[in-house]
């Protein structure tokens, strides 16, 4: 994506742009969220540490030409592969005609130091979804990333059923805890959502919480839950979740 390019001069990659069925069912009735590009890195086996280094390089120049831009790159912490993901927020599309003069300052350290640690890159766009998410900014280094693949037929319900959960939860007092994004740009093996839970650290994850189901089923009793955990189920085509340590130093949250 140019926005990208203009910032970390990745692998030149031939993606594979469509509407997903979660976005174009929800563009009409929900506000509309900031845009979020999202680049996920696979660093070739044992070349970590250059990679982070040519980053650090890239960073601090970027920094020195008085770069704009912010970002957070997420070690993903299971699953096959070296991987990160570098997440950026844009207010809207109109930002990708906008180019770095600052970025552009650094093209040569990020085309010797970065590129050639890198196996494969792939970039996506997604979007915020406000009416369905936690409205403080995300807090904690650690994330649990939850990915959900609609299947064609019954697909169209996971959202109504996410709302209406949302609003039980709401009813019985309790704050919306994720951040919710449909992805408007997808390859064939890309989920339509993705949702977001924030942690201070890892220790935060070994606090029990009571459960989604269980929440429901003590508001608006079994057959309700019932109904909806089945309704959920049927929209699905696949779902996975992974988490993620943010990475300080190669990171720039904030100017």
């Amino acid at each position: 994506m140019k926005r990208i390019s203009n910032y970390l001069v990745i692998l030149t990659m031939g993606l594979i742009l469509n509407w997903t069925l979660g976005s174009t069912l929800t563009a009409q009735t929900e506000p509309l969220g900031h845009l979020m590009s999202v680049t996920e890195f696979t660093v070739k086996p044992g070349h970590e540490m250059q990679f982070r280094e040519g980053i650090k390089a890239w960073k601090a120049c970027y920094i020195e030409n008085k770069g704009e831009w912010t970002w957070r790159l997420w070690s993903r912490q299971q699953g096959e592969g070296n991987v990160y993901v570098l997440a950026s927020d844009m207010a809207n599309w109109a930002e990708m005609d906008k180019t770095d003069e600052s970025g552009k300052n650094c093209q040569m350290l990020a085309m010797n130091l970065i590129n050639p640690h890198i196996e494969k890159a792939t970039n996506h766009m997604t979007r915020f979804q406000p009416g369905i998410s936690n409205s403080n900014p995300l807090e904690g280094e650690i994330i649990r990333v939850s990915f959900y693949k609609l299947n064609s037929i019954n697909g169209y319900k996971m959202m109504e059923v996410v709302k209406e959960v949302e609003e039980i939860r709401k009813k019985a007092g309790l704050d919306i805890r994720g951040y919710w994004y449909s992805w408007v740009t997808a390859d064939p093996e890309s989920p339509n959502y993705h949702v977001v839970t924030g942690f201070k650290d890892f220790a935060a994850m070994d606090v029990v919480q009571e459960g989604v189901w269980q929440t429901v089923e003590k508001e608006v009793g079994k057959a309700k839950r019932d109904e909806l955990q089945a309704a959920f189920r049927s929209s699905l085509e696949s779902s996975w979740n992974y988490v993620f340590k943010l990475d300080k130093d190669i990171s720039r949250p904030s100017k």
